[in-house]
Protein backbone atom coordinates (compact mmCIF):
# COMPACT_ATOMS: atom_id res chain seq x y z
CA UNK A 1 0.00 0.00 0.00
CA UNK A 2 1.55 3.42 -1.25
CA UNK A 3 1.42 6.52 1.45
CA UNK A 4 -1.03 7.77 -0.90
CA UNK A 5 -3.14 4.81 -0.27
CA UNK A 6 -2.69 4.76 3.66
CA UNK A 7 -3.49 8.43 4.09
CA UNK A 8 -6.56 8.25 2.17
CA UNK A 9 -7.53 5.06 3.90
CA UNK A 10 -6.91 6.77 7.59
CA UNK A 11 -8.80 9.98 6.48
CA UNK A 12 -11.64 7.38 5.55
CA UNK A 13 -11.74 6.01 9.17
CA UNK A 14 -11.13 9.09 10.91
CA UNK A 15 -12.81 12.86 12.10
CA UNK A 16 -11.58 15.42 13.97
CA UNK A 17 -12.71 18.53 16.01
CA UNK A 18 -10.62 21.11 16.71
CA UNK A 19 -11.18 24.06 19.41
CA UNK A 20 -9.34 26.52 21.26
CA UNK A 21 -10.19 27.59 24.73
CA UNK A 22 -9.38 30.44 27.24
CA UNK A 23 -7.65 28.73 29.94
CA UNK A 24 -3.94 27.04 30.23
CA UNK A 25 -2.65 23.99 29.11
CA UNK A 26 -2.34 22.45 33.11
CA UNK A 27 -6.11 23.46 33.47
CA UNK A 28 -7.30 21.84 30.19
CA UNK A 29 -5.55 18.88 30.40
CA UNK A 30 -6.15 18.52 34.01
CA UNK A 31 -9.97 18.49 33.37
CA UNK A 32 -9.26 15.66 31.04
CA UNK A 33 -7.18 13.16 33.61
CA UNK A 34 -9.26 13.82 36.59
CA UNK A 35 -12.14 11.51 37.35
CA UNK A 36 -14.16 14.42 39.25
CA UNK A 37 -13.58 17.48 36.63
CA UNK A 38 -14.73 14.64 33.69
CA UNK A 39 -17.72 13.77 35.21
CA UNK A 40 -18.52 17.54 35.27
CA UNK A 41 -18.05 17.87 31.51
CA UNK A 42 -18.20 14.66 29.61
CA UNK A 43 -21.14 13.90 27.72
CA UNK A 44 -23.91 15.05 25.82
CA UNK A 45 -26.39 17.71 26.79
CA UNK A 46 -28.01 17.06 29.92
CA UNK A 47 -26.60 13.81 30.52
CA UNK A 48 -24.91 12.45 34.14
CA UNK A 49 -21.82 10.64 34.81
CA UNK A 50 -22.72 7.95 37.64
CA UNK A 51 -19.49 6.26 37.30
CA UNK A 52 -16.01 7.60 36.32
CA UNK A 53 -12.70 6.09 36.92
CA UNK A 54 -9.47 6.75 34.79
CA UNK A 55 -6.32 5.52 35.55
CA UNK A 56 -4.37 8.11 33.25
CA UNK A 57 -1.19 5.88 32.49
CA UNK A 58 -0.18 4.16 29.51
CA UNK A 59 -1.87 0.70 30.16
CA UNK A 60 -3.75 2.05 32.46
CA UNK A 61 -7.77 1.82 32.25
CA UNK A 62 -10.68 4.04 31.75
CA UNK A 63 -14.22 4.09 32.59
CA UNK A 64 -17.20 6.43 32.12
CA UNK A 65 -20.79 5.81 32.83
CA UNK A 66 -22.76 7.85 31.25
CA UNK A 67 -26.60 8.44 31.35
CA UNK A 68 -28.92 9.90 29.11
CA UNK A 69 -31.62 12.27 30.22
CA UNK A 70 -34.27 10.02 29.05
CA UNK A 71 -32.47 7.03 31.13
CA UNK A 72 -30.40 5.24 28.60
CA UNK A 73 -26.86 3.91 30.46
CA UNK A 74 -23.91 4.06 27.70
CA UNK A 75 -20.85 2.45 28.87
CA UNK A 76 -18.17 3.28 27.60
CA UNK A 77 -14.32 2.27 28.35
CA UNK A 78 -10.37 1.99 26.86
CA UNK A 79 -6.42 1.37 27.52
CA UNK A 80 -4.20 4.55 27.52
CA UNK A 81 -1.42 3.81 25.40
CA UNK A 82 -0.10 7.14 25.04
CA UNK A 83 -0.57 9.98 28.29
CA UNK A 84 2.49 12.99 27.79
CA UNK A 85 1.44 15.40 30.55
CA UNK A 86 0.05 18.76 29.18
CA UNK A 87 0.93 17.51 25.36
CA UNK A 88 -1.13 14.11 24.46
CA UNK A 89 -3.87 11.54 25.78
CA UNK A 90 -4.30 9.14 23.23
CA UNK A 91 -6.10 5.81 24.24
CA UNK A 92 -8.58 3.41 22.70
CA UNK A 93 -12.05 3.29 23.37
CA UNK A 94 -14.00 -0.05 23.23
CA UNK A 95 -17.69 -0.21 22.40
CA UNK A 96 -19.98 -1.73 24.95
CA UNK A 97 -21.34 -5.21 22.82
CA UNK A 98 -24.65 -4.64 24.62
CA UNK A 99 -26.16 -1.11 23.15
CA UNK A 100 -29.26 -2.10 21.54
CA UNK A 101 -27.72 0.68 18.65
CA UNK A 102 -25.35 -2.37 17.65
CA UNK A 103 -28.23 -4.59 16.75
CA UNK A 104 -25.90 -7.04 17.62
CA UNK A 105 -22.91 -5.86 15.63
CA UNK A 106 -20.61 -3.80 17.77
CA UNK A 107 -18.08 -1.44 15.93
CA UNK A 108 -14.33 -2.47 16.10
CA UNK A 109 -11.81 -0.77 18.76
CA UNK A 110 -11.36 2.95 17.63
CA UNK A 111 -8.14 5.14 18.83
CA UNK A 112 -8.85 8.62 20.15
CA UNK A 113 -5.93 11.32 20.48
CA UNK A 114 -6.14 14.33 22.18
CA UNK A 115 -3.18 16.87 21.61
CA UNK A 116 -2.89 19.52 24.06
CA UNK A 117 -1.06 22.95 22.35
CA UNK A 118 -0.37 26.35 24.67
CA UNK A 119 -0.95 29.60 23.08
CA UNK A 120 -0.35 31.63 26.15
CA UNK A 121 -3.38 31.91 28.61
CA UNK A 122 -5.29 29.79 26.00
CA UNK A 123 -5.14 26.12 24.51
CA UNK A 124 -5.93 24.62 21.36
CA UNK A 125 -7.32 21.03 21.78
CA UNK A 126 -7.34 19.14 18.95
CA UNK A 127 -9.01 15.41 19.28
CA UNK A 128 -9.10 13.05 16.60
CA UNK A 129 -11.26 9.50 16.72
CA UNK A 130 -9.48 7.12 14.46
CA UNK A 131 -12.21 4.09 13.74
CA UNK A 132 -11.83 1.09 13.21
CA UNK A 133 -13.13 0.75 9.44
CA UNK A 134 -14.31 3.77 6.80
CA UNK A 135 -17.75 1.67 7.88
CA UNK A 136 -17.62 2.05 11.29
CA UNK A 137 -16.87 5.99 11.07
CA UNK A 138 -19.71 6.29 8.77
CA UNK A 139 -22.30 4.13 11.50
CA UNK A 140 -20.82 6.15 14.28
CA UNK A 141 -21.30 9.74 12.86
CA UNK A 142 -24.76 8.61 11.62
CA UNK A 143 -25.42 8.01 15.14
CA UNK A 144 -24.43 11.60 16.18
CA UNK A 145 -20.72 10.62 17.64
CA UNK A 146 -19.36 14.04 16.27
CA UNK A 147 -22.06 15.72 17.69
CA UNK A 148 -21.44 13.99 21.38
CA UNK A 149 -18.17 14.93 21.21
CA UNK A 150 -18.69 18.89 20.36
CA UNK A 151 -21.47 18.78 23.00
CA UNK A 152 -18.74 17.61 25.16
CA UNK A 153 -16.48 20.39 24.02
CA UNK A 154 -19.26 22.47 25.00
CA UNK A 155 -20.01 21.53 28.35
CA UNK A 156 -15.77 21.44 28.81
CA UNK A 157 -15.88 25.38 28.02
CA UNK A 158 -18.86 25.79 30.59
CA UNK A 159 -16.81 23.94 33.33
CA UNK A 160 -13.64 25.89 32.58
CA UNK A 161 -15.75 28.97 32.34
CA UNK A 162 -17.11 28.35 35.87
CA UNK A 163 -13.75 27.16 37.65
CA UNK A 164 -12.26 30.57 36.36
CA UNK A 165 -15.45 32.75 38.03
CA UNK A 166 -13.89 33.89 41.66
CA UNK A 167 -15.83 32.08 44.44
CA UNK A 168 -17.27 34.50 46.61
CA UNK A 169 -17.14 34.57 49.92
CA UNK A 170 -20.68 33.92 51.55
CA UNK A 171 -21.82 37.41 53.22
CA UNK A 172 -23.60 36.32 56.71
CA UNK A 173 -27.01 37.37 57.78
CA UNK A 174 -26.88 40.61 59.82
Amino acid sequence: MSARQTVASQAERSFTIERTFAAPVERVFSLWTDPLSVAQWWGIKDCTIPYCALDVRVGGRWRIDMRTASGALYRNEGEYVDVVANRRLSYTDEPDPELREWAGNPPGQSLHTVTFEADGARTHVRFEAMLASAADRERLLALGMRGGWMQSFDRLERELGRLATPQHAAVPPE
